[in-house]
């Protein structure tokens, strides 16, 4: 197997919070020693108001499905570099620098790619299959035209480190918080070394408030002062390097699979990162998708009804979250997520959406997530 990496690990990612179902993976694949070693161990999810000073835990322990009740929080060039180190010694070739620039069809197979090496070079690499996992570059489906916008989630990210800021104690110290505020949210994601990843998600209007001459750390700052919470969380606390932005420009893509090629991750559609869905995402379909591909070798067909149902089950896994995000930001989800008499079933189905339990269709909870939160796909 050669993996291209664009990018000389590690580097700086977003997506440092993991959820609990992805963690049979990682058990399977043998790193979860060195998880244990370097990373902080996250057993439940907390979410503030800001304003009315309410607050809830999500333990995910409380779960439908209780064989998966920790993650871990993880600065992303280490967790990253954990993993495509693992991935060579397990046998795979990497070579970091290498970007690819498209993928080579032939009578509408995959049947390589075309990649410029680090001195520039654009050399052809011819494949058995192809799987790309270009992130938010999408690359297979921007060069197809086949990327479709989600309405109503034109967020932009602000983020930084630091040190000092609150966490929990005890057993709950690698708790997630998530802080709400009129402009969007907050996510405080803590770290083993003490660091802690502090991001700002908020609307398009409220970044064409924007004042001129007003950096992205401005910003940045103008989002704590509007958070009673988080200005609290950050009291005293030490910001580690200035903000930096991205824009969250929420999208799906048509098609996950085809003739000789799939795509993994956020190249097969980003979501909004409220539920920390993009690194489960991945690793869900990254790994199964991989035992789909060994078959379709070993079977001598790599036509796309081979990844019909893998691709369904993404999907389904995707759009539960996407509903559950939109209807945060609607308002509705948010009214539940608060409730001063939270209704037990209703729990615990938040919660099982929180750790990721989202790629069966069949339980009872998900049918009722979905019903009350579909996602609305339209442009």
């Amino acid at each position: 197997m050669l993996v291209l990496e664009k990018a000389h690990f590690p580097r700086f990612h977003l997506g440092e919070s993991l959820l609990p179902q992805s963690m049979p993976v990682l058990e399977a694949i043998g790193v979860m020693d060195e998880m244990h070693r370097r990373f902080l161990v996250k057993r439940g999810a907390n979410f503030h108001e800001s304003g009315t000073g309410k607050s809830v835990r999500y333990d995910f322990a409380e779960a439908f499905d209780k064989s998966a009740t920790f993650a871990f929080e993880v600065p992303r060039d280490e967790f990253d570099d954990v993993l495509l180190r693992r991935a060579e010694s397990l046998g795979a070739e990497v070579r970091e620098g290498w970007t690819v620039v498209r993928i080579v069809f032939e009578s509408g197979r995959a049947v390589g790619v075309e990649a410029k090496a680090p001195d520039g070079t654009l050399h052809s690499l011819a494949a058995h299959f192809v799987v790309d996992a270009t992130g938010r570059d999408a690359l297979h489906a921007h060069a197809t035209r086949t990327t479709v916008r989600v309405p109503q989630l034109d967020k932009t990210a602000l983020f930084s480190h630091f040190r000092g800021a609150h966490r929990d104690t005890g057993a709950r110290e690698g708790d997630i918080q998530i802080v709400v505020f009129p402009a969007g949210w907050f996510w405080f994601i803590p770290f083993k070394d003490g660091r802690t990843s502090v991001g700002a998600v908020v609307s398009s209007t409220w970044m064409k408030t924007r004042a001129p001459g007003q950096t992205v750390d401005d910003l940045y700052r103008r989002a704590i002062g509007d958070s009673d919470v988080a200005t609290r969380m950050l009291e005293g606390a030490e910001q580690l390097f200035p903000a930096g932005a991205t824009a969250d420009f929420s999208f799906r893509v048509q098609n996950l699979a085809g003739h000789g090629w799939l795509t993994v991750g956020d190249a097969g559609g980003f979501i909004d990162p409220l539920f920390s869905t993009g690194a489960h995402l991945a690793i869900y379909g990254g790994f199964h998708g991989a035992a789909v591909i060994d078959e379709s070798l070993a079977a001598g067909d790599v036509g796309p009804a081979r990844f019909a149902t893998w691709e369904k089950n993404v999907r389904r896994g995707a759009e539960l979250f996407l509903g559950s995000v939109q209807a945060f930001y609607e308002g509705t989800l948010t009214t539940y997520l608060f409730a001063d008499r939270q209704h037990p079933f209703l729990k615990r189905s938040i919660t099982s959406m929180l750790v990721g339990d989202v790629f069966g269709g069949d339980a009872r909870w998900t049918r009722e997530i979905q019903s009350r939160f579909p996602p609305s796909l339209g442009a």
